[in-house]
């Protein structure tokens, strides 16, 4: 059966060996809708049904549920109590009241996540083929790659914020790419609306929306606003209204970032009877991740600073150990929270001193950027940091008797000496794959060189390398599941590069995976596609 769905897939259309030049009208492109553009091909409705039926068999190979503590517990918390957490996003925890405490079991919630994996991969194929033009047998088959991701498949099996966080993060890259091509404002409102949401399921997207909020849609006009100020044919008025309107843009951009944020902020800070924030815990992670780089004159606070003075009693300088000078007994800042028991004032101090040690030896941050960077190349090392990624803490007895009582989950207290399941095995035997997802960045900026839609690859690139800056230096330690989005993105780029080797090395056969209705201009036998009639 699967044989026969892969073929109905790639088969070539009857008048393939036509050739098509790309100068597609862009007004017929742009009111496209995603059922129209697949609705006429048949293949598209396997495709579909081949994503589902795969990821139904990996869930039927492995249903059960497994938690990560403690960011399970914190979550399992969350929908019990209604306990915000202050470092860390807590719509996962709501979500899981729905999923899992109402129905006292996790299997709706890794059905839910299960589907919500393979909707992840269809949107996938539908960037590929909608906005890069890939060709069809691409498209499907790094849709199928994008489906047995390891990165996502063992995921759907815990109680985590990946799978769902994943899932809105290819709705923001699908709107983002739709905004770049049309330069709607509304398209501009539901990115920053699926951001909030985004941030709310997993706050390492932060610096990524932020800074998408002012590229985007500089992004969006750069040509238009390059060409007014080349092309001196144009009037003066026209090249005003290009500008006026990119500045215009950017401002709706921006003010929609800070209303919507600032919602999101108050909600928290309401809910946590506190300031209105983020997260309520971001100095002392700073602090504990540049911790190697903290000078007694950085603190703010003398009693901070004579605590750094006497680092030496508890390794702060030894990079190995940023992760213990955060969470650990002994360590930095459970030193620094029984000196200052404010919370507020233990988490300020600390931010200011870690910004004053950004500012001071910025070079020593760099340093531990490039270190933890360098930590995934190892190969001892990544094969240790995947195997500690599926669990490193086992449950306490009242976590045991809560799991049975409230979810109907039968399991132990030493959950990290159990037997791996398919997922975890597979997860941890996949080691090698990581190696190319850490190359995100620069198979990402080659995709762009080599992209006929070099606007969308450009915004492909930028997240890669703020995804891997946030990861490296944000980071105490490395961590495969860190590297979760990436893996898409490197997927993405992979097959924008072998795109374009089969386009010059077969422009004859090309066809553009497009609906029956888009007009294709100017069709001449003998001709391949034309890059200046599909950049944008």
């Amino acid at each position: 059966m699967g044989a026969f769905i892969w073929r109905q897939l790639c088969v070539r259309p009857r008048n393939s060996r036509l050739t098509f030049t790309m100068k597609i009208d862009r007004e017929a492109l742009k009111k496209l809708s995603t059922g129209g553009l697949f609705r006429w091909d048949s293949s598209w409705w396997l495709f579909c049904l081949l994503v589902l039926g795969i990821k139904i068999l990996l869930l039927l190979l492995d249903p059960s549920p497994k938690l990560f503590m403690g960011d399970s517990g914190s979550y399992i918390w969350t929908a019990l109590t209604g306990w915000i957490p202050p470092d860390r996003s807590y719509f996962y925890g709501y979500t899981l009241r729905w999923l899992a405490v109402w129905p006292k079991s996790f299997t709706p919630l890794l059905i839910i996540q299960t589907l919500a994996g393979a909707a992840t991969t269809i949107i996938f194929a539908v960037i590929c083929s909608r906005f890069f033009e890939i060709s069809r047998r691409l498209s499907y088959s790094f849709g199928l790659l994008c489906a047995l991701d390891p990165c996502q498949v063992v995921w759907e099996r815990y109680v985590m914020t990946e799978t769902l966080s994943l899932l809105i993060y290819v709705l923001v890259l699908y709107c983002s790419f739709l905004y770049l091509r049309n330069r709607r404002i509304w398209q501009l409102a539901v990115v920053q609306a699926l951001s909030v949401a985004l941030i709310g399921f997993r706050m390492s997207y932060l610096p990524m929306v932020q800074a998408c909020t002012l590229l985007l849609p500089v992004i969006a006009f750069a040509p238009s606003v390059l060409g007014a100020l080349f092309n001196r044919s144009d009037a003066q008025a026209s090249a005003l209204r290009t500008f006026s309107a990119a500045g215009l843009q950017v401002i709706v951009s921006v003010v929609l970032m800070l209303a919507t944020h600032s919602v999101y902020k108050h909600l928290n800070g309401w809910l946590l009877k506190r300031e209105p924030g983020y997260l309520y815990t971001t100095g002392h992670h700073l602090a504990s991740v540049w911790a190697p780089a903290l000078q007694p004159s950085d603190a703010t606070d003398p009693r901070f600073r004579d605590l750094i003075a006497e680092g030496y009693k508890f390794k702060l300088h030894d990079p190995r150990a940023r992760n213990a000078q955060h969470f650990a007994n002994g360590f930095l800042i459970d030193r620094w929270r029984k000196i200052e028991k404010d919370s507020r004032k233990s988490n300020l101090v600390a931010k200011q001193t870690a910004m004053n040690a950004l500012r001071r030896r910025p070079l020593q941050i760099v340093d531990l950027t490039v270190k933890t960077y360098l930590e995934y190349w190892q190969i001892q090392g990544i094969q240790r940091y995947a195997r500690s990624d599926l669990g490193y803490a086992n449950l306490t007895e009242d976590n045991v008797k809560i799991l049975a009582e409230k979810f109907r989950l039968k399991t132990v207290k030493e959950i990290t000496r159990q037997p791996l399941s398919l997922s975890q095995l597979y997860f941890v035997w996949s080691w090698p794959y990581y190696f190319i997802v850490l190359l995100s960045p620069l198979t990402c900026a080659l995709a762009t060189w080599l992209s006929r839609y070099r606007s969308f690859a450009l915004l492909l690139f930028i997240h890669a390398s703020i995804l891997m800056l946030v990861i490296t230096t944000l980071s105490p330690q490395p961590g495969i599941r860190y590297l979760q989005p990436l893996s898409m993105l490197s997927l993405f780029s992979t097959a924008i590069c072998i795109d374009w080797i089969g386009r010059r090395g077969d422009t004859a056969g090309y066809k553009p995976f497009l609906p029956r209705h888009v007009k294709l201009a100017d069709a001449d036998v003998g001709e391949g596609p034309s890059r200046s009639a599909t950049k944008i």
